[in-house]
Order: C-alpha cells, then structure tokens, then sequence
C-alpha cells in the first residue's frame, strides 16, 4: 500500500523538485542545510501523512517559503524562476516519489540514508534513468548506512543465515525477509506464528529483532 493516493503523486513530485531548487537557485540556500530545515518543519510532516493542502494545494516556492517561516528564518530570494532541469529539482522530484512507493516518511529515509545530498550526487547517472534505478539506489542507501542496520538483518547475519536460508526454516517467502529487513514493512505486523519462528530459527528474543 503506498503512502497516499497516486493521482496526487504528480503534484507532490512537481512541488517538492521546485522547492529545493528554488531554495538553492533562487535562494542561494545550501541543499543538505535547507533540507534539514524542511525535516525540521511541519511541512515534512504534512507532506508524509498526505495532508491535501500541502499536497496539491501548494506550489514548491510556497512550501519553501513555509519551511522557512515554520524553522525560523525567512528565505531572502533573487527571482522565482524554477529549473526542472537542476540537480536539484531531480532530488526533490525523486525524493517524492521514494517517500510515496516505500511508504517511508522524509525523516525515516533520512535516518536510514537516503538523503538529499546522496541523491544529488547520482544527478549525473539518475537522472535520465527510469525511477526504479533511484528505488535500487535508495535500498542500497538504507543497507549500507550504519545508523540503518537492520535488527533482523543483524540477526540472521550473527545467526550465519542467508535470506534464504531464513525464509526456508522459518517457513516465510524470501519475499518477506527482503521487505522487512529493507523497512518496506515492519517485522512487528507479521502473523505471531511467523515471528515465533523467525525467533527460534534465529536464536534470539523478539526485541532483538524489531525496529
């Protein structure tokens, strides 16, 4: 299930490409500080519970303007012109769309590394590339960051179980063990049984394996 409805994912792409790059461009703000600022508002927050207002009812220089105002420091800009060509514009636009299809707020995907600065980065390569590609980066992000290691991958890694192997003694899909060791879903919402024998194939306790 996707974090809102999809005919509201156009907008929401468009707005958020246009604020980093109207904050950057036009506002001369530095991408990861502004970014930050954006986490900090309650604007990241409205954005992730699909509030329609901030969704579809705002353009990308107003929720700029509103991060601004809401973290304290109001934005000083030259012009209100937005290059949906920019690197920057790409990584609101992509980050949109990963806060959509993984169902992962802002703030969860930055925790986990995947981050404006880290997408930027791959503007060069991604940018052309069908959005599937900025999904595989964004899961190679997330297992690779240390603040993002998984419980239940730490586990089976210390248990010397591939996923494989996991999902065949624990009687699970290796569909399942991917998901919840990459946030796609929560360990916690599997069926009792399920966790019961993830645990036993494990060794380990079920604290020691949920996020």
């Amino acid at each position: 299930m996707r974090a809102y409805n999809v005919v509201y994912l156009d907008d929401a792409m468009s707005a958020m490409g246009a604020m980093l790059d109207y904050a950057v461009n036009s506002c001369g703000e530095d991408l990861s500080f502004f970014y930050s600022r954006f986490l900090a508002s309650n604007v990241s927050q409205a954005l992730s519970d699909a509030n329609p207002k901030y969704l579809a009812g705002m353009s990308g220089i107003e929720l700029a303007l509103r991060v601004a105002h809401s973290t304290g420091d109001d934005l000083t800009c030259e012009g209100d012109f937005i290059d949906m060509g920019s690197p920057e514009y790409w990584t609101g636009w992509t980050l949109a769309y990963l806060n959509w299809y993984m169902c992962l707020d802002y703030r969860i995907l930055q925790s986990r590394g995947v981050t404006a600065a880290a997408l930027w980065e791959r503007y060069p390569t991604l940018h052309e590339a069908d959005l599937t590609k900025s999904v595989q980066l964004a899961h190679k992000l997330m297992e690779e960051s240390p603040a993002a290691v998984n419980p239940l991958k730490r586990a089976r890694l210390n248990a010397g179980l591939t996923q494989r192997e996991l999902a065949a003694v624990s009687n699970n899909t290796i569909r399942n063990i991917r998901a919840w060791e990459q946030g796609q879903r929560a360990v916690g919402n599997a069926s009792v049984e399920s966790i019961r024998r993830i645990c036993q194939a494990l060794g380990c306790r079920l604290s020691d394996i949920l996020v």
